[in-house]
């Protein structure tokens, strides 16, 4: 559920979301799963739902953003799983699948995104950042669902109450729009209508959070 939450922010925030696996040569192991990796082109748009990105975000700049996301729940550590940073190899992996850079430019950069994502390069102000050729940006995003705001001596990432804000802007709006109908079959949306419900059944002031969330879902089922 806190995975498919992430998904939905981002698709909404313009992003195509996939899943990804590192895989090993190992039998019966891979390397590490990636929660998600999510691709903005520099031109999207969709001006009849009447939002803007979430600022949090920072998709101002026409850059094509590629995003590294790791969810973090029931007391994990902020950081990201260790493969990504403690094997340069994973990070090539990823960024060989992703099609935007040809083979010699990936090895650099793999490099650069394994320092990037490492634990004691985390900063309190922005996420973890490597620019790659062709004005693509490589971040690395940590969710942390369960978590209220984030406090100063945090890495950054993004707390659940910055996630649902931004889904209730998006699915329920105050006001109606003029090109965009926000009253529809919720089966649409796939995996994520539970969420999908839940956000739109809460009242204009409240904002949601995971215990709300997984309380919802489990009365819906009953």
């Amino acid at each position: 559920m806190q995975e498919d939450l992430a998904l939905l922010y981002l698709r909404l925030n313009g992003f195509f979301v996939s899943s990804f696996i590192v895989h090993s040569p190992a039998f019966g192991k891979n390397k590490t799963e990636v929660d998600a990796l999510a691709l903005r082109m520099p031109y999207n748009a969709e001006p009849e739902r009447e939002v803007n990105c979430d600022p949090l975000l920072d998709l101002t700049n026409p850059h094509t953003d590629l995003v590294i996301c790791e969810v973090k729940s029931r007391g994990q550590p902020l950081q990201f799983n260790s493969a990504l940073y403690g094997d340069t190899n994973a990070a090539l992996t990823v960024l060989r699948w992703t099609g935007l850079f040809k083979s010699c430019e990936a090895v650099s950069i793999a490099d650069k995104l394994s320092l990037a994502l490492a634990p004691k390069s985390a900063s309190h102000e922005k996420p973890p950042t490597v620019c790659g050729p062709r004005d693509v940006r490589i971040r690395g995003l940590i969710f942390g669902p369960e978590h209220h705001g984030r406090r100063p001596n945090q890495p950054w990432f993004i707390a659940g109450d910055s996630i649902f804000r931004y889904l209730q802007v998006c699915l329920a709006p105050k006001q109606p729009r003029e090109l965009c109908a926000v009253t529809y079959d919720f089966s649409a949306w796939g995996p994520h209508e539970p969420i999908v419900r839940y956000v739109k059944s809460l009242p204009p002031d409240e904002v949601g959070c995971m215990k709300s969330l997984y309380s919802f879902v489990e009365s819906e089922k009953s």
